[in-house]
């Protein structure tokens, strides 16, 4: 086939772009160059110790024409601190900027440290042409300084690398559109290489759209495994890890992809954009993962096994499709419709036995119901989510609970004809059409389904309210139970464990921490995670410490006082279930 040449691209230009192996950039940007959007070109060249070992850098150049920027605004962006995780900001090397006038003095700006803090480079003078900057972003595999994160960091293992952009890539302060043109150069890899990230393969081309679209995709480069299911349930979906999961990763990948397929039949207003899981390995918090445009990262290490993964992969897949509300403070709906599917759509679909959706039920059940937290109104939850591992499941825990209600009432209303779904199908068609969609949209919706009692629910769980479902709230075949569990307890506070360095404040010398050896004053030296094992009763918890010139390993069960939770179990006689 023979790609025609755009008018505004002459032959020269068409000989100049082939010459520099960017016929494709050039063809795909041509439209929007006669618009005027920019084009952004980002190379990034790992590179490694010896062929094949791990990657100990990134070395990233990025060029684009700027629109007369002057020394009164930013002209590049990097956040030092990315949802709590350090980025590259600190520790890049050999950075340089320059414009057709030559060197590109820069003053740096830094926001104060915070979930999200921001570096801004201004220029010392009007800058002209086209900007060039180059610098290297180290991999490191540095544990994590500020404790519980997102796994966005730039990682090596199996002699490649991965991380999210919004970890290593500095970029455009203007606020402009860009087209973007990636690419990559794994020479230094050796052979067997390859890239996937979430935009697709190798090198690609982004039409006109926000230059951050780079920060919330995820890369990853070098002898990659891939997970291609078999069949046309496939589709757009594909898989790609570094290092060797303790699993058999086709298998789970052939799972997720048959949800996948399911899902986008299930929801309204699916597209045709690709879907990417990528896996690596998680030193700290592995089994968990974080969302990225058209993908997900999913973390393990030795001890993952692949069932306890898929209840994961299946809430990432939601956000794909189910999304949130506008505005801020809204994670109860993102993550409470999120974990309210992970177990009801792979039970729906068949893919889940009734135990397997017990167990994840009760899991989210019993973390809910004995958190001593459970009371937090939502509003406080953003600006302390990262303090205290009890306010940060909060949202994804009673979101659950509310959702689970909510569909229990509409159910029971509407005699069966209408659920929750179809409320949650209505802000999906919203977005698709443009329209916007925040709480207040969403507390309309509920009014018109339920009357004012729907309206005050809400209220209630915004308030703080125990959001507790009816015992049928799962179907006739589940019945809701009372047991006796120990609430989550560290035995101090919480927040030592995020700070820097990790002082043990406020411990309790009743608490099992202080049965088993720890000390007011100890430094803990690795972080440790803490939101999965909330659910756990019986999950451990290992401090490594220092005290004075010594190091103590201890160990602890965090658990505290006994409580009643709700629990649901199989009916033990339904007509329609039978006994069981």
């Amino acid at each position: 086939m023979i790609t025609p040449v755009p008018e505004a691209m002459s032959m020269t230009d068409l000989l100049r772009c082939l010459l520099a192996g960017l016929l494709l950039v050039c063809l795909a940007g041509a439209g929007d160059a006669r618009a005027g959007v920019p084009l952004l070109h980002v190379s990034l060249t790992p590179g490694a110790e010896v062929p094949g070992g791990n990657v100990t850098h990134i070395d990233v150049g990025i060029r684009f024409e700027t629109d007369g920027a002057g020394p009164d605004a930013p002209l590049l962006a990097l956040a030092r601190i990315y949802a709590n995780i350090d980025t590259v900001a600190d520790t890049m090397t050999g950075f340089s900027a320059t414009d057709t006038l030559g060197a590109l003095p820069l003053i740096v700006e830094d926001e104060p440290d915070g979930l999200v803090a921001f570096r801004r480079w201004l220029p010392e003078r009007e800058v002209s042409g086209e900007v060039r900057v180059r610098y290297r972003a180290p991999v490191t595999n540095a544990l994590p300084a500020r404790g519980a994160g997102p796994p966005y960091d730039l990682r090596t293992e199996g002699g490649g690398v991965s991380g999210a952009g919004g970890a290593f890539l500095v970029l455009p302060a203007d606020g402009r559109d860009y087209r973007i043109a990636l690419r990559w150069d794994v020479s230094a890899l050796g052979e067997e290489v390859s890239v996937s990230g979430s935009f697709g393969d190798g090198d690609v081309v982004l039409p006109a759209g926000s230059a951050s679209r780079l920060t919330r995709a995820f890369f990853m480069v070098g002898p990659l495994n891939r997970y291609q299911p078999a069949g046309e349930e496939g589709g757009r979906f594909a898989a790609a890890g570094l290092g060797d999961p303790p699993f058999d990763a086709g298998e789970l990948m052939d799972w997720t992809a048959r949800l996948h397929a399911w899902m986008d039949d299930f929801f309204p207003a699916g597209d045709d954009a690709p879907y990417r899981v990528f896996l690596r390995h998680n030193p700290v918090n592995a089994g968990g993962g974080v969302a990225m445009i058209n993908s997900f990262l999913v973390t393990f290490n030795e001890t993952t096994r692949a069932d306890g993964l898929k209840s994961t992969l299946a809430h990432e897949m939601v956000h794909t499709w189910a999304g949130g509300l506008e505005g801020p403070d809204n994670t109860w709906f993102s993550e409470g419709i999120a974990v309210h599917y992970q177990r009801l759509l792979p039970w729906r679909a068949g893919m889940i036995g009734a135990d397997a959706f017990l167990d994840d039920l009760n899991r989210t059940a019993a973390r809910y119901f004995t958190n001593a937290l459970i009371d937090t109104p939502n509003g406080e939850i953003a600006a302390r989510f990262w303090e205290d591992t009890r306010i940060r499941v909060l949202p994804y825990d009673r979101g659950a609970m509310y959702f689970a209600v909510l569909d229990a009432w509409i159910h029971e209303r509407s005699d069966g004809a209408r659920s929750v779904d179809d409320l949650v199908f209505e802000t999906i068609l919203a977005r698709h059409e443009g329209r916007a969609m925040d709480e207040a949209d969403w507390v309309e919706l509920l009014r018109a389904e339920l009357g004012e009692e729907g309206v005050s629910l809400h209220a209630d769980m915004m308030a703080g309210a125990v959001m507790t479902p009816p015992s049928d709230a799962f179907g006739p075949c589940f019945e809701r139970v009372e047991r006796d569990f120990r609430r989550f307890d560290l035995g101090f506070e919480p927040a030592s464990l995020n700070a820097s360095p990790r002082i043990i404040r406020g411990l309790d010398p009743a608490s099992e921490a202080y049965r088993a050896g720890l000390r007011e004053g100890d430094e803990v030296l690795v972080p440790v995670p803490q939101d999965a094992i909330q659910a756990d009763q019986h999950a451990t918890l290992t401090l490594q410490v220092r005290r004075g010139d010594t190091r103590h390993t201890i160990t602890f069960l965090p658990r505290g006082e006994t409580v009643r939770a709700p629990q649901w179990q199989h009916a033990t006689y339904n007509e329609m279930c039978g006994l069981d």
